[in-house]
């Protein structure tokens, strides 16, 4: 079986990260969206991966290019998601297709994989209920089949939504050719299967997320942590200082060095060649790779990479873009901060955007 990943748009609801980041790219507890799928993939010996791409493609291919049986796939057309799957029309077997915008757990694929390789059918769809089922696909079912399809319906049945993974067979590529110009999304060629009673579904039972704005980020963030850290792991080569306070479970990477007085309450992950302290607290929090954060307070927050912090910082339930210099006794909460953005000392800010290279003190700042 391969995998196919459709990561081609950009998606400005994800603005002002997505400005410098195509969405496929942004870290969520120390890794990349992508990279949590493809980890799951392995784990389910998906022999080889096709990214499909558009926005900052380039970024994709330098990350990618000497990772054995993940390939890049150009889409030029971005009129809907089955250009996408379409692109990789050249697979001859089954194959699995995942959104690069999800986190969804290797249990809930592999429980989709067993079902689809125990059935004929040409779609297997994993499906879940949600609270707000009038955003999605909204399916119907009777046993195992999927008997109807309706896409954002205003006054939904029910809450059991099609989570945009399926597994299909390759006859699929011949049911996108019969869509007119107007179907261009993948659940017009699924539809056409339902009607056929040729789709299957499965009920995820751990987690799945679409990460359809920077509050779904943030929160995306929080789940991969409290489902993947279940103890505390140091690396051999972090430097761990003396009274150094681990009260809760924390991930300690490659060359991160903690210094005295710092405190990881709560799901903590510190990346690469981050320095932490001293006296800096970080509680339930992820900070990517080579971060320096002294004499500051971090909670519930996500941190790009290469950020700096200085003394009597503090930010809460926010997400920091990459290469962000926060300077002395600045208050942020609840903010979206764009990349390489400077914020003045004492600044105290709370819900707001920032674009990308803002500065507080020539008072460039958005939304």
């Amino acid at each position: 079986m391969k995998a196919v990943i459709p990561c081609a748009k950009k998606k400005e609801s994800l603005f002002p990260l997505s400005e410098t980041k195509p969405t496929g790219l942004m870290p969520l507890n120390g890794k990349t969206i992508i990279d949590h799928l493809i980890s799951s993939l392995e784990e389910l010996e998906i022999e080889e991966v096709y990214l499909v791409t558009n926005y900052k493609e380039e970024e994709f291919r330098k990350k990618f290019e000497d990772t054995p049986n993940v390939d890049i796939i150009h889409q030029e057309n971005l009129s809907g998601t089955s250009e996408a799957i379409s692109s990789c029309d050249f697979i001859e077997e089954d194959f699995i297709v995942i959104n690069g915008d999800v986190i969804v757990s290797t249990e809930d694929l592999d429980n989709l994989v067993e079902k689809h390789n125990k059935l004929s059918n040409t779609v297997t769809m994993l499906a879940t209920d949600d609270d707000k089922p009038e955003k999605f696909g909204v399916i119907s079912i009777q046993d195992d089949n999927i008997i109807d399809l309706v896409e954002k319906p205003e006054n939904p049945e029910n809450n059991l939504i099609n989570t945009g993974i399926y597994i299909f067979k390759p006859e699929i590529f011949d049911t996108i050719n019969t869509l007119n110009d107007e179907e261009t999304s993948i659940t017009d060629a699924v539809r056409k299967h339902v009607e056929k009673e040729d789709a299957r579904f499965q009920l995820a039972k751990n987690y799945w997320l679409d990460i359809g704005s920077l509050n779904k980020l943030w929160k995306a963030d929080r789940i991969k942590r409290e489902n993947t850290i279940n103890r505390t792991e140091i690396h051999e080569d972090a430097i761990i200082h003396e009274n150094v306070d681990i009260t809760g479970k924390a991930v300690i990477e490659q060359g991160v060095e903690i210094k005295p007085g710092t405190v990881l309450e709560g799901s903590v992950r510190i990346c690469e060649n981050s320095v932490i302290g001293p006296n800096t607290v970080i509680k339930d929090s992820t900070i990517s790779e080579m971060c320096q954060i002294r004499n500051a307070d971090v909670e519930n927050s996500l941190i790009f990479e290469k950020t700096i912090l200085d003394p009597f910082v503090h930010i809460e339930n926010s997400i920091i873009g990459e290469k962000t210099d926060i300077k002395s006794g600045t208050i942020i909460r609840e903010c979206k901060i764009g990349a390489q953005s400077f914020i003045d000392m004492n600044n105290s800010i709370r819900g707001v955007k920032f674009v990308p290279n803002a500065r507080t003190d020539l008072s460039e700042i958005s939304k």
